[in-house]
């Protein structure tokens, strides 16, 4: 990291951050577009998965340090199961910015992109305070 470029603001101790690589807003989806992503996991995803897998030390354990696109990629193409990849693509976006608000992540007014490059650009990290 340059010493013009801000480094990444941290969360309530303990709690996941997702910062873009280049040092922009915490903020990476909108409120409305996590509530969407609720219902899709309410049509989707309730009848095989529980909240707190997504939410568990397990989850964390994987997917910190990797990029959206990684876990976006994951659940698009694996999910549902039996019919992966059937859901449009902001149906995805709005599941992974539902797993984001799940993990304490702030919304902020922008909805979570739903293309390679941006989803890239954007790391899932925990505050160094994290066990």
């Amino acid at each position: 990291m340059t010493a013009q470029q801000p480094g990444p603001r941290l969360a309530a101790q303990n709690r996941p951050i997702v910062v873009r690589d280049t040092g922009d807003s915490l903020a990476v989806y909108s409120e409305e577009q996590a509530t969407e992503g609720q219902g899709v996991f309410k049509k989707s995803c309730a009848e095989c998965h529980e909240l707190n897998e997504f939410t568990n030390a397990d989850f964390k354990g994987k997917w910190v340090g990797r990029p959206l696109f990684e876990l976006f990629e994951q659940i698009r193409t694996t999910m549902p199961d039996g019919d992966p990849g059937t859901l449009p693509r902001e149906e995805y976006g709005a599941t992974v910015a539902y797993i984001l608000k799940l993990n304490g992540l702030p919304a902020g007014t922008t909805r979570l992109a739903t293309d390679s490059v941006a989803l890239s650009a954007i790391t899932f990290k925990l505050p160094a305070s994290a066990p």
